[in-house]
């Protein structure tokens, strides 16, 4: 009979903060050993390609390096740039604790600029205080009525007029590194390494660049908390698999999961094509329609039409295309078992001209809520599975190819022997 111990598991008294490094006493040697197995992974052939261990959804340790790593050196994506399409526009979120505002100043110039405060490090739109995006002329510290306007800039400053020396054109929030590529508006906290257009010029090139985000106008957002590990949900975006069984009634009807594919390993993105049923796609072809509800983006081919694209940006870039519509989706930790999850719909600014937009607009967000709860409850639900001392790891199908891509990128960022939490 086997024994039930799992050497990956998170030890007791685990810091309350996700993001502070886990306590003196949790073992160093647990966290080397989900790094090797994932390296291992990534060493297998695709045929031969395996989950990876439950230590890399559960541990304090490996999400610290994750933060570390990853989210605090890589291109990342906070928004597009229609969600700030007016001076004075601006999007709140938060990166692995850095507070970070997306905003449009009065030049027309999108910037991210940090939240803290130059005088006490005040947050300046704490969480619950204010809405996550809106429109303003300037920010306003609450704790002491400091205000910055759009670009950065201190504007306002109170009872500053006994500090010697002190001058309000020197004061401005911190700025961080960020580029608009392909619409899409990204950030990097660490300045160094090259560019997004650079990263991620091959999936323009190839793929996604057909689309021309960049035209394309964000209609549809919603907010989770999510109760399972980033990458749960990133790894069950990638696959079809679950078409089968998670989305039975919702996809599996028009994207069979039998017949989708992958293409090859590239080092930046994982790419998967969802081809639609066949009796739709003949219909397509022989007619020129696309059969969609709304108007299918104008630069892309009748042969377009016939399937649609799941695309990963490494780390966590995902775009999951349609003729007529993109889903894009912002996906951070929060904590180790924790995430949050932004959902959203783009589509061609010509669908707005559609007699019955609003009806189809309604209907298209009411199935979109619909598979996405699908995939919210699976995903908890296997989190729950990555604390039970009955995991091991399994076998993966082809059709999740792009989980296997994804493990190659995690032990991309590893050094063996030179782990760092």
């Amino acid at each position: 009979m086997e024994t039930l111990t799992d050497p990956h598991m998170a030890p007791a008294g685990s810091p309350t903060d996700p993001f502070a490094f886990a306590p003196a006493g949790a073992s160093r040697n647990a966290f080397e050993i989900i790094c090797q197995e994932i390296i291992a992974s990534s060493e297998l052939t695709r045929e031969k390609s395996m989950s990876l261990p439950s230590g890399a959804y559960v541990s304090p340790e490996f999400m610290n390096w994750e933060v570390n790593e990853i989210f605090r050196k890589e291109w990342i994506s906070l928004g597009h740039q229609s969600q700030v399409s007016k001076p004075g526009d601006f999007v709140r979120v938060d990166v692995c604790g850095e507070p970070l505002l997306v905003t449009r100043g009065k030049d027309n110039e999108v910037r991210v600029l940090s939240r803290v405060c130059r005088h006490r490090g005040m947050d300046l739109m704490p969480k619950g205080s204010s809405s996550d995006h809106g429109n303003q002329r300037v920010v306003l510290c609450p704790y002491h009525l400091w205000s910055y306007d759009l670009s950065g800039k201190l504007v306002g400053v109170p009872e500053m007029q006994e500090a010697a020396d002190f001058d309000r054109s020197e004061v401005c929030l911190h700025e961080y590194r960020s580029e608009i590529w392909e619409g899409f508006i990204f950030v990097k906290l660490d300045p160094e390494g090259p560019s997004v257009a650079e990263r991620f010029g091959r999936l323009k090139e190839q793929f996604i660049g057909k689309w021309d985000l960049s035209g394309a106008e964000l209609v549809w957002q919603q907010h989770w908390d999510c109760n399972f590990n980033w990458k749960i949900l990133l790894e069950n975006f990638m696959e079809a698999y679950h078409h089968m069984g998670a989305h039975r009634e919702t996809l599996e009807p028009f994207l069979p999961a039998k017949g989708c594919w992958t293409e090859p390993y590239d080092e930046d993105f994982s790419v998967m094509h969802l081809p639609l049923r066949d009796d739709m796609k003949k219909e397509i072809l022989a007619s020129g329609d696309a059969g969609t509800t709304m108007t299918p983006f104008p630069s892309l081919k009748v042969e377009d039409y016939t399937e649609w694209w799941v695309y990963l940006g490494f780390p966590n870039f995902l775009i999951f295309n349609a003729p007529d519509r993109t889903y894009w989706y912002r996906l951070l930790p929060t904590g180790p078992e924790t995430c949050s999850l932004l959902t959203t719909m783009l589509i061609h600014p010509s669908s707005k001209e559609l007699s019955e937009y609003d009806s189809i607009f309604k209907s298209e967000v009411e199935a979109a809520i619909k598979f996405h709860l699908e995939d919210m409850e699976v995903c908890g639900a296997t989190q729950q599975g990555m604390r039970s001392l009955a995991y091991k790891r399994g076998r993966l199908s082809h059709l999740e190819e792009p989980i296997w891509h994804f493990q190659k990128y995690l032990a991309s960022k590893m050094a063996v022997g030179t782990y760092k939490t």
